[in-house]
């Protein structure tokens, strides 16, 4: 069980809350009430353990699920792990059943699926934050609510805080499909933000090139477009399509 429980990791904690309670606190606890995913027999070692790893799994401490709607952190004194209140453990309890339902009647109907037989856990999708989303979905969700830079500055911190772990995709696709996303909506200055962001970080993204020409020549600034299209064009001068660019140019100053 314990393969399945590291996966669903972040939501458990949600489920009981020991994930942090000390040696002389875990001696203290009553036996647990109100299990309604685990055994009622379950050791308390072994749900303990599984609590941690459901933190690990979502990032959170136990009262994101655990006690009353004004506790959070991690100080888990007075916390009553049995209570229902919030809506994050009764969520918990859905995941770990999906996960469940998952691993145990849906991936054993898919052949070869590795030598291994690896399954899926919390933290296939959680990857250590508590909302897993992938990072363009973020970026696109955030503009839409709080505007452009808004959307800028939250991908630099949370680049900043999660660059290098499993949480977040930092390459240079997901932003060039954010600034297709843009471009496709009509806002072109804001489609060329998003490249000019990925280029920050992946200079010679050829992708990010070609979305912030093409945002600039629709946006009516057709000198930095026919620039870049011009660079690109050292570095492939046979390139059919920049050619038809730089002549679609052209006919519009035309």
């Amino acid at each position: 069980m314990m393969h399945r429980t590291y996966f669903m990791s972040v939501s458990l904690l949600i489920v009981t809350g020991y994930a942090f309670t000390s040696s002389a606190q875990q001696a203290d606890l009553e036996k647990a009430k109100n299990l309604q995913y685990f055994p009622k027999n379950i050791e308390q070692s072994e749900l303990i353990s599984n609590m941690r790893q459901f933190a690990f799994a979502l990032g959170v401490a136990c009262t994101h699920c655990h006690g009353t709607k004004d506790q959070t952190g991690f100080n888990l004194q007075g916390v009553d792990f049995s209570l229902d209140i919030k809506p994050t453990k009764r969520t918990a309890r859905e995941m770990l059943r999906m996960v469940d339902k998952i691993n145990s009647k849906l991936l054993p109907k898919i052949s070869r699926r590795s030598d291994r037989d690896l399954e899926v856990s919390c933290f296939t999708c959680h990857s250590g934050i508590a909302l897993p989303e992938m990072i363009e979905d973020r970026v696109i969700r955030t503009v839409d609510a709080d505007g452009l830079q808004a959307a800028i500055e939250d991908y630099r911190t949370v680049r900043e805080a999660y660059n290098g772990s499993a949480a977040y995709n930092f390459k240079e696709q997901p932003l060039v499909e954010v600034a297709d996303h843009l471009h496709q909506s009509g806002e072109y200055e804001a489609a060329a933000a998003i490249s000019r962001l990925n280029l920050e970080f992946h200079p010679d993204s050829r992708q990010s090139k070609l979305r912030l020409a093409g945002a600039y020549a629709e946006s009516g600034d057709k000198d930095k477009a026919r620039q870049i299209y011009l660079e690109l064009l050292k570095a492939r001068p046979d390139d059919r399509r920049l050619k038809q660019r730089l002549e679609a140019l052209d006919r519009k100053e035309d």
